[in-house]
């Protein structure tokens, strides 16, 4: 998958922005997203696949906030590894 630098969900453009985290960071999550600025920031150290990962992520969790959906964090990461097998095994992440 080419990670873009910047991309539209729904109304907003949101930054990509790699970020080498510290260690602390690191041990708590892979990315997050900041909807105040319109960023996701990634942890650059990551292999590719969990950059890919961490982004499908990232874009739930931009969804689930402007949407007031309230998902489940653990809804969160379900769909995101599910999106990311669909999008693998159908050749999608070139």
């Amino acid at each position: 998958m080419k990670i873009p630098k910047t991309l539209k969900i729904g109304a907003n453009i949101y930054n990509i922005i790699f970020k080498d985290m510290q260690r602390n960071e690191r041990q708590r999550f892979c990315g997050y997203e900041d909807p105040d600025f319109c960023e996701i920031i990634i942890d650059s150290k990551q292999n590719i696949q969990s950059q890919e990962t961490t982004l499908i992520h990232e874009i739930i969790e931009a969804i689930d906030y402007r949407n007031e959906l309230k998902l489940k964090h653990n809804q969160i990461m379900v769909l995101e590894h599910n999106l990311y097998q669909i999008f693998r095994d159908n050749n999608l992440l070139k």
